[in-house]
Formats: C-alpha cells, structure tokens, sequence
C-alpha cells in the first residue's frame, strides 16, 4: 500500500511540467497584444480584484448551471467526439477539461462550444451542445473545439464566465464594457488554435462565419468577420503552420506543438542516433565475424599440419591444394550482408532528409509570428 504522501510530489511535478508545456504552445501562436492584456488582468491591483470574483462565485454558478442548463452526468458524449477532443488536446498541449452538455431547451441561447473556467487556470469547462457540433461538418468541427481549447489555453474562461455570471445577476450593462477589448482580442488566438488544428484555411474561415452568425445575448461581441478573415489569412502564412502541414501525417497526427525549431532539431538527432547505432551494430559483427574465421582458420591449419606428418610424402592428397577454411567464408558472406546494409542506409535516409529539405525550403517564405502579430496590431489600431 502506498502512501498519499508519497505520490504528492510526484503528481506536482507533473502538474508543473504540463502547465509550463500549455505556457510554450500558446506563446508560440497566440496573439501577443492578447497574452500581455491577460498577463495584465491577472496580476493588477484592478483586474485581480474583479477577476477573483469568479472564483468565489464559481460553486453558486455551476450549483444554478446544474438545475436549470447542464445535462447530467450521466449523459455521456459519443466516442467519436471524445477520440477528436483527445487528439487536438494533444495537438495543442491544451489543459483537459471538464466536459458538460448542454439540455436542448436551453442550448439555442448558448454558443456550440463555450469556454468557462476561473483565473490563473484553476478550472477549466468545455461547454457543448452535441447537436449542433456533431452537426458540423469534421473539419469546421475540429475549428470549433480547437477554438475553444485554445481559448481554455490562453486562460479566456474567466472572462466568459465572468459575463455569464453578470447576465445571471443582471450587472451585464457594467462588465460587458470592461471585459470587452480583453474579449475582442481574445477571439484572434483562439481562431488561430482552431486554424492550428484544422489545418485547413476555408474550413477555418467558413467554421469562423458560422461562429460570427451566431447571436448569443450574454457572450461578448466578436470583432468583424473582416478582420477575422485577414487574421486567418496572415497566419496561414506563417511558420508554424508551415512546420504542421510538413511535420504531420495524412491524418493529421504525429504532429505537436512544440517550441519553434524544436522539431527540427528532435528529428536530426534521432537520425544521428540511429546512424551511430547502425554504425556500432555494423562495426561489432564485421569484427565478430572476422575473429570467429582467423580462429576457424588457425584451428583447420594445425590439424592439416598434424595430418601431413602422419602421410608419407609421395601421396596425392598431400600434393593437392587445402580446402578453404570454412571461417574465412563466413566472414566473407557476413562482410557482403553488411555491406549491402550500409549501401541501402542512405535510400532509407533520403525520405527524411528530403522532408528537411523542403520544410527548410517552406520556412525561407513564411512568415514570423511576430510579423502576423505586427500586421494584426495595425489593423485593429492598438498601436
């Protein structure tokens, strides 16, 4: 039996090591005027007073959620959603949320996905309503809940519940004007997450439409489906949806965020590693086999040594050539299957260096994330 005590440890290393992973990935596509306003909200004397009220609201908010919008728990989504859901978590290295459905009654006054949670990432809801998202087609839908990971990610579910719980208590009219620059450009990192995830441009933008059509009275007002567009546009362009169009499969899998460059460097070292290895394995039978045929050899000599003082000297066996010894064939055919090895490595290797050839090729024409961002800046008129 083991002691709580002792996995305490344990179990926060991991919590760290996955919050500071969630840390890279969304500092390496979210909008940086978005991540600095948020880091702003979290740790001044204004924001973090009125942000916190969320947390101690949070218990009164799900307790009203769970009577009159939630389904039960017992109400569980179909596989195919939760396989989607594990596979973008992954992706993105997005936090895993807590699931909840919406009650059809009710599911028209909410978004398809929302995004809830309290400050400095202590909770995290994925609000569905399962009729529509499964509606969707798989591409807009896999946008749709990159989206909403991504706003999970950049810790945007305070804000939305922070104007669910003003609607609930009727105080709207006074958090939805302070809220609202945070809200706005809010939406631009979690488009970008979807985009991330989806890997498609138009279904992007025809999932990001469809989102903007969408009349919701509580939730903040989007930014121009404009602005959205060219958003998208710029950051399709960018490096790293260039590394995951070239890094991932045909599925879209084997593929994660991970720090810029980082995947570069994993995939070189591990074909480092591997020619070294192969290079050792090679280099140990060529002298295992060498070995074993001058010992065979030595062993054969002396006994035909012995066998030619036991025969007089006129014989015909003694005047004919000694066989090969058997050793030095083994080594000779151990020498070919090697040989043959190493000429196949470098057409074995050619597919990879021909992936880093053209991802090399692809990333001298796209863009910086800061030049998305700079871009981005301007047209919003922050600067």
């Amino acid at each position: 039996m083991v002691h709580i005590a002792a996995d305490l440890p344990q179990f926060i290393q991991h919590r760290e090591l996955a919050a500071y992973e969630q840390h890279l990935a969304r500092t390496a596509y979210a909008y940086g005027v978005d991540l600095r306003r948020a880091a702003w909200l979290a740790s001044s004397t204004l924001g973090d007073p009125l942000m916190r009220v969320v947390d101690r609201r949070w218990s009164r908010l799900v307790q009203s959620l769970e009577e009159d919008t939630l389904r039960p728990l017992r109400k569980a989504p179909p596989t195919e959603l939760l396989e989607e859901l594990a596979r973008i978590i992954q992706v993105l290295r997005a936090p895993l949320p807590t699931l909840r459905l919406l009650r059809p009654e009710v599911a028209a006054s909410w978004p398809a996905a929302t995004a809830l949670g309290t400050t400095k990432g202590g909770i995290h809801w994925l609000v569905l309503d399962l009729d529509r998202i499964m509606a969707m087609p798989a591409d807009e839908r896999t946008f749709v809940l990159g989206s909403a990971l991504g706003h999970l990610q950049c810790d945007h579910g305070a804000i939305f519940a922070a104007h669910l719980l003003a609607e609930r208590s009727g105080r709207r009219r006074w958090i939805a004007p302070l809220l609202g620059p945070w809200a706005k450009v809010a939406v631009f990192s979690a488009d970008r997450a979807g985009l991330v995830a989806s890997q498609s441009l138009t279904a992007s933008l025809r999932a990001a439409e469809f989102h903007q059509r969408e009349v919701v009275s509580w939730m903040p007002k989007p930014p121009d489906f404009d602005e959205r567009r060219a958003a998208l546009q710029d950051f399709d362009r960018s490096r790293l949806m260039t590394r995951r169009r070239l890094l991932s499969d045909e599925n879209g899998g084997g593929w994660s965020m991970a720090p810029p460059g980082r995947e570069e460097e994993l995939d070189t070292l591990t074909r480092k590693l591997a020619a070294a290895f192969g290079g050792a394995l090679r280099m140990g039978g060529r002298l295992a086999a060498r070995m074993d045929g001058r010992g065979r050899r030595a062993a054969k000599e002396d006994d035909a040594e012995q066998t030619q003082g036991a025969e007089p000297q006129g014989s015909d066996d003694a005047e004919a050539a000694p066989p090969p010894p058997p050793g030095r064939d083994r080594a000779a055919r151990a020498d070919d299957v090697y040989r043959t090895a190493s000429e196949a490595e470098p057409s074995e290797a050619a597919p990879s260096s021909d992936r880093a050839s053209r991802l090399e090729r692809a990333l001298r024409d796209a863009w910086t994330l800061a030049r998305c961002d700079q871009r981005l800046t301007r047209r919003l008129g922050l600067l």
